[in-house]
């Protein structure tokens, strides 16, 4: 191997040992496939700067005078890493910052706009062989299960992190995202019946997508729509495991979702939290018609002597109570020993994140 190879591995081998750090992490395979996957999306340059960089982010200026490299020189490297979704970036008092993402969630769904079949490959690969270990398998999830509104017993108090509309509201800025998940099955051959262009994504500041290549502005009011539509179809709403401070909602399915393929393929139990609900029957109503069992992607529901039974795989997501023609199906609140509340915010999910994996938070930041 030339010293030019040796260097080119050691490249992604940093920024490997860099994405692992983070508390999300970043599995590695004994074959390899994650340097590939990094391979496809990085240069080796870049994969040395992202290495470098803290999760916080800097100032182009900051990062310039820690790493030894001339500021023009730098800046021009980083806004071609943000045009290809390589690296984190927001707008701060003190200038626009530049950090290292997570692989998940960030630098995979922000390959969006480059994903090829190549690509898509390497990352089922990935997940195939990795089966969710550590992004899965480690408290608290990165995401939990918001359910459908209109299906919740209307006395029950909803908290903030359960209203899918309340997150949408609360936004000063919309769009519209196409599934890297369903895309990323669609070009291995494996294609999705369910919508594809239902990722909503918001933010508290105005024209925060005006500049995006991968996510195209829309309306609060369009957001709802998609939001309904989603339900409609039978998409699971599922979004960051957190209790404030909300910027996505995936609408999911458990052939294209790897979140939710976590549970339903790989059976990893903790690769996202249930809702702080419970699907419930009211048995006088039903008529035992199937039409629920059909809608459920969980298997959580059972025609026993034409009525419905509920199993404890229910998710309670509610999207099956859409379809009841007897209104006998409505959430309850879960048992109070089974739900799970989430972290503050992302620092809090990131500290008992960290904690959880035994990783240095401070060293990343």
């Amino acid at each position: 191997m030339t010293e030019s190879m040796v260097k080119t591995k050691s490249s992604y081998e940093k920024l490997s040992k860099a994405l692992h750090k983070i508390p999300n992490g970043f599995p590695e395979i004994e074959d390899g496939t994650h340097l590939r996957m990094l391979e496809w999306i990085f240069e080796p340059d870049e994969a040395e700067l992202a290495s470098k960089m803290k999760l916080s982010g800097e100032t182009v200026k900051k990062m310039s005078r820690r790493l030894k490299i001339p500021v023009d020189e730098l800046r021009e490297k980083l806004e071609i890493m943000e045009e290809k979704g390589q690296i984190q970036t927001r707008n701060t008092k003190k200038g626009k910052k530049y950090g290292i993402y997570p692989f998940v969630v960030g630098i995979y769904e922000d390959q969006l706009h480059r994903m090829d079949e190549e690509f898509a490959q390497l990352f089922e690969e990935f997940i195939q062989k990795s089966r969710g270990d550590v992004l899965f398998t480690v408290k608290p999830p990165i995401q939990r299960i918001v359910p459908v509104n209109r299906v919740i017993k209307t006395e029950l108090e909803i908290h903030p992190y359960n209203q899918a509309e309340h997150m949408i509201k609360s936004a000063q800025s919309w769009g519209i995202r196409e599934c890297i998940c369903k895309k990323q099955k669609g070009l291995i051959g494996e294609p999705c019946n369910y919508p594809i262009s239902v990722c909503l994504v918001f933010s508290k500041r105005e024209d925060a997508y005006k500049d995006s290549q991968q996510t195209e502005t829309i309306t609060m009011e369009r957001s709802l729509e998609i939001l309904l539509e989603s339900e409609e179809a039978g998409l699971v709403h599922s979004s960051m495991n957190i209790e404030e401070g909300h910027s996505y909602i995936c609408n999911c399915c458990t052939c294209c979702c790897g979140i939710l393929r976590g549970v339903a393929e790989f059976g990893q139990p903790h690769a996202y939290v249930k809702s702080d609900y419970v699907m419930s029957v009211d048995m006088d109503a039903c008529i035992g018609c199937g039409k629920c069992v059909e809608r459920c992607q969980f298997n959580a529901l059972e025609l026993v002597d034409k009525k419905i039974q509920i199993q404890d795989t229910c998710i309670g997501c509610g999207v099956c109570a859409i379809v009841c023609p007897k209104s006998a199906l409505a959430l309850k609140e879960r048992n109070p020993k089974e739900i799970e509340k989430p972290p503050k915010n992302i620092i809090w999910w990131m500290i008992k994140r960290a904690f959880s994996r035994r990783v240095n938070l401070l060293k990343v930041l």
